[in-house]
């Protein structure tokens, strides 16, 4: 099986070419050496597709042909290579593995637009998971992401602008005026709806339109952002108030793991879909926040991380920094400072309702590293 070895390392290696070229944003390039590699790992996951026995060699090889098939958006032989491998006996690890990387593939037809045109300065958002059902969705969980989609747009809006962050106060009404929003009826893709990003009379940046701008920026942003791509997105988001709020806001609107397990967006440039898939969970998007911390100076001696969960209450934004309180069931009180960036569109939505906060112990006070709804049970 030296032949097959030699094969699998070769596909292996223009999987790594493809990541360098996606690094460097040459989709076109990445997308050439995917289909090299998937080519060549089919051919060796073919040799142990009666090899029942052959485990976790057989199981491995198809999980990866698979996975190669859905960056080349080959869905039809990514489904079917993904119950190849499960129609044997992989070990449940790898197994659960295959789960998962189904649901994705069945989440890439979802973000299909079954029809639907898109225009430069649409958007398709998209979510699937346990709760969600053909054309139907938890009330909370989708308009709470559509809430945030759309001040995520105009956040998006005002950075390119070039305006300094708001922390309070209504949205500049000239550029509300020409960055309205309208939201199509949702519809059975899962559930999807598609936002249009515009007025009859825009403000434009050259050879773009404002809307179309947005969502290029959006979609881009959001694309390093799954990767955990700290640098490129800090490159791309210097103000500090502006980044933390576009992460805090991104995590609002990915899966929450247990009802939502997939969000996407769906844009279409050059007359193809170009799509960015949300699959982070709260926590895995947390130590993200956490590795763009990393590079600042080492916190003190009596600084710690902490967590606690209770009811949101007082604000009190007379001070220098913002602070809120949260109530625990046991009637203790923690004072938590919130940072530029959080307060008007991460904290005070969730006003008056349990939350759970992670942050910095730092005397008697907590700074917010981040803030999430109790999710009922």
């Amino acid at each position: 099986m030296s032949g097959i070895k030699t094969i699998h390392r070769e596909a292996m290696e223009q999987t790594d070419l493809a990541l360098a070229a996606r690094q460097h944003g040459d989709e076109v390039a990445a997308l050439r050496y995917f289909r090299k590699a998937y080519e060549l790992e089919v051919q060796a996951a073919a040799a142990y597709a009666t090899r029942l026995d052959a485990e976790p060699t057989r199981s491995v090889l198809f999980r990866s042909a698979a996975t190669l098939a859905l960056d080349c958006k080959l869905l039809p032989e990514a489904e079917k290579l993904v119950c190849t491998a499960l129609s044997g006996d992989p070990p449940d690890e790898i197994a659960d593995e295959l789960r998962d990387l189904l649901e994705e593939i069945y989440f890439e037809r979802h973000l299909a637009l079954r029809g639907i045109e898109l225009q430069p300065d649409e958007i398709q958002m998209s979510i699937a998971g346990r709760a969600v059902g053909f054309g139907i969705a938890p009330t909370e969980a989708f308009l709470r992401r559509v809430e945030n989609a759309e001040t995520l747009l105009y956040r998006t809006a005002e950075r390119q602008q070039g305006r300094p962050y708001r922390d309070r106060g209504r949205r500049d009404r000239g550029l509300a005026e020409n960055l309205q929003l309208y939201m199509s009826v949702p519809r059975a893709a899962s559930f999807a709806v598609t936002f249009r990003v515009g007025a009859s009379q825009q403000l434009s940046l050259p050879g773009l339109s404002l809307g179309e701008s947005v969502i290029d920026e959006l979609v881009q942003c959001l694309e390093l952002y799954t990767r955990s791509d700290d640098e490129h997105l800090r490159a791309r988001i210097p103000d500090e108030a502006y980044y933390r709020n576009f992460v805090s806001l991104a995590q609002t609107i990915e899966p929450d793991g247990r009802n939502v397990e997939l969000v996407g967006f769906t844009a279409v440039r050059g007359g193809s879909p170009k799509q960015v898939q949300l699959t982070h969970t709260a926590r895995e998007a947390l130590a993200f926040q956490d590795h763009g911390q990393a590079r600042r100076p080492p916190k003190k001696i009596d600084e710690r991380t902490v967590e606690v969960t209770g009811t949101l209450k007082m604000a009190d934004s007379r001070k220098a920094t913002d602070e809120i309180q949260i109530i625990s069931p046991g009637k203790v009180r923690y004072t938590i400072v919130v940072p530029s960036g959080m307060m008007s569109d991460i904290v005070k939505p969730l006003w008056d309702n349990d939350v759970t906060v992670t942050g910095v112990q730092k005397g008697r006070k907590i700074h917010l590293i981040q803030i999430r709804a109790v999710e009922p049970d």
